[in-house]
């Protein structure tokens, strides 16, 4: 935009049956290629997606941590009045059955199989983005040979002549952009952020083995933080080399956790050393 913008007119780039050709083309042949609810459910997990960018491990950690010891201290029951205030769905359905008591084989089946469909639905979400950046170039390449025949048809009008020209070459330029500037970045975003959510998963899926097993917090720390970044991990550790896991930290945790959860570690301290 700042290119047109310095040698020309950004109004000339503006062509509304341009961009009814190429994106209605893309959005029609992804509903035939897959269906309405799929291209639906890719946009709705593309932006629950983006809006969870700031999740840091380190968080999930100390507030499982948290979550441990006082199940340690007080029994696994104790924890039934935090599970409706967490807002990652798959830990508190895990949790959840930590407390209903469900056999850990069985519980474990359910939670593989809820990773499994994640990872399905993740990976058709990311193809549907990825067959629109396909779709774009071709709709753009269709537009064209729209506009060069209005174009021929009206070869004495001057006028008309011009406006087909324009169709012809906007919507090239329509289904590039949105194929290389939308469509595949967005279908690699997804599948890069989605990938994070998938390990997060994962991790609170060991976290919860660790509860039913009854394991010393340490050890369920231990083996959480090998879903952590090595650097993250370093400065995680370093940080408890020269400050203790105390009484009091504890506490601020489990009264400040629920608004806490999605910041990142750094403002986590902060808010704890603040508040």
């Amino acid at each position: 935009m700042g290119a047109i913008l310095l040698k020309g007119n950004l109004y000339i780039f503006i062509s509304l049956s341009s961009m009814i050709i190429v994106v209605g083309g893309v959005f029609s042949s992804s509903v035939v290629t897959y269906s309405f609810s799929d291209v639906q459910y890719t946009i709705s997990l593309l932006f629950d997606t983006l809006k969870q960018t700031q999740t840091d491990l380190r968080t999930d950690i100390e507030i499982m941590n948290m979550f441990a010891r006082k199940a340690r201290r007080d029994g696994l029951l104790s924890l039934e009045e935090d599970i409706e205030k967490i807002e990652e769905p798959f830990l508190r359905a895990g949790l959840q059955f930590v407390v209903d008591g469900i056999e850990k084989e069985t519980m474990l089946k359910i939670l593989d199989d809820q990773l499994k469909t994640a990872e399905r639905r993740l990976d058709k979400s990311v193809n549907i983005l990825a067959k629109m950046g396909e779709y774009a170039p071709a709709f753009g390449m269709i537009g064209t040979v729209i506009g060069l025949i209005l174009m021929l048809q009206n070869i004495q009008n001057p006028d008309a002549l011009g406006a087909g020209l324009s169709v012809a070459l906007l919507t090239t330029l329509y289904g590039t952009i949105l194929a290389n500037m939308v469509f595949l970045p967005l279908s690699g975003k997804l599948n890069h952020l989605g990938e994070q959510q998938l390990v997060r998963k994962q991790m609170f899926q060991s976290a919860i083995i660790s509860l039913i097993d009854e394991e010393n917090p340490r050890i369920m720390e231990n083996k959480m933080l090998n879903f952590v970044s090595p650097a993250k991990r370093t400065e995680y550790m370093a940080y408890y080399e020269s400050n203790s896991f105390n009484k009091e930290r504890e506490e601020k945790i489990y009264n400040h956790w629920k608004e806490l959860q999605y910041e990142s570690w750094q403002n986590l301290n902060l808010a704890l050393e603040t508040g």
